[in-house]
């Protein structure tokens, strides 16, 4: 007998026989146990019911927004999904749906309460939308075209120096919001912020800001929002009158009438607030000695040791006439030859 199983276990064929029978069994359980669970998950992924959350989705407004503006309506909604978890995927991996607004041009002008849709979503899906109805106003859209004011401190320029007026990218701005809020604008202006003690122009790119009356900026369309700025700044510089002071001894018989050559102003340049007590600068003019016609050429001083004075020098015509009392003296002093008459003969 075990000669014969000896002989069994040693016949080839034999052997591959069994080798065959046990893969075939191992391939079977394999193949039951991979194919069958996968096959068993998907089916259970097609039937499986997802919940689902978005938040921060933006709204569209349904309306004719040139002609209509809407207040609180918020800027997002949160979506909450619920449905077969294919449909799902498939939805946020396509994300063609839209959070609108009902058609609010049927309404009109007025408070009102409307509804916020999801529209584009699965009929397989539900859903909620938070909030879903909400309080608005709507307002006809007003707009107004109006000069851009400019706000600069000139205390910080420096003392020598003045600032020019201001030279804006755009002059005026565009303002477009609802009737009610249009209505409230008190100022629309740019703030030029500066260092101190300035000596050279300032050119910046401000921001067009929009109040109240009582300071509150307002929720309007701006356009331009920002504008180029320019402010000259020069050294300070101002014209007086050039007075004539006549001072001396006058000659014997002798009047002066004395005139400025030129337009009888100079230019002083220094501290603008040295200079605000500055209404003339006084010219002496010495008449000692002179007795005829003449033009003199005489310096410009300065009213203050820090101030500059242009022109520093000018001319002064000085016309000279001779007095009543002094051509009846020449008068008098004339010896007259008498007339010597002849003798008869």
């Amino acid at each position: 007998m075990s000669k014969k199983k000896n002989t069994l276990f040693e016949n080839s064929w034999f052997i591959r026989a069994v080798s065959l029978f046990v893969s075939l069994l191992l391939f079977s359980y394999v193949y039951s146990e991979h194919y069958g669970l996968t096959t068993t998950n998907r089916n259970n992924a097609i039937s499986t019911t997802r919940n689902e959350t978005i938040s921060n989705l933006p709204i569209q407004v349904n309306m004719d927004t040139d002609h209509y503006f809407i207040s609180g309506l918020p800027e997002t909604i949160v979506l909450s999904l619920t449905g077969p978890e294919s449909v799902i995927v498939q939805t946020l991996s396509a994300n063609d749906f839209s959070i609108v607004t009902e058609d609010l041009n049927l309404l009109g002008p007025g408070r009102h309460t409307i509804e916020i849709r999801a529209v584009n979503l699965s009929d397989e899906l539900n859903y909620q939308i938070t909030p879903s109805r909400v309080n608005v106003e709507i307002e006809e859209k007003v707009s107004i075209e109006s000069p851009i004011e400019v706000l600069f401190d000139t205390s910080l320029v420096d003392e020598e120096y003045v600032s020019g007026e201001p030279v804006l990218s755009d002059e005026t701005a565009i303002i477009t919001g609802p009737a009610s809020t249009i209505d409230r604008i008190a100022r629309i202006y740019v703030r030029v912020p500066s260092d101190t003690s300035l000596t050279s122009n300032v050119d910046i790119t401000t921001v067009v800001q929009v109040e109240d009356g009582n300071g509150n900026k307002l929720n309007v369309s701006i356009e331009p929002q920002e504008v180029d700025v320019e402010i000259p700044i020069t050294p300070y510089e101002k014209k007086v009158p050039l007075t004539i002071n006549q001072k001396g001894t006058a000659a014997s018989g002798k009047t002066y009438e004395l005139s400025l050559v030129g337009d009888g102003e100079v230019s002083l340049k220094g501290n603008r607030n040295l200079l605000a007590e500055v209404d003339e600068v006084t010219l002496d003019v010495d008449i000692t000695n002179i007795k005829t016609d003449t033009v003199l050429t005489l310096p410009v001083i300065s009213p203050l040791p820090t101030v500059t004075v242009s022109p520093t020098e000018v001319q002064v015509n000085v016309k000279v006439t001779t007095t009543q009392t002094e051509s009846a003296t020449n008068r008098s002093s004339t010896t007259v030859q008498p007339v010597k008459k002849e003798e008869d003969e």
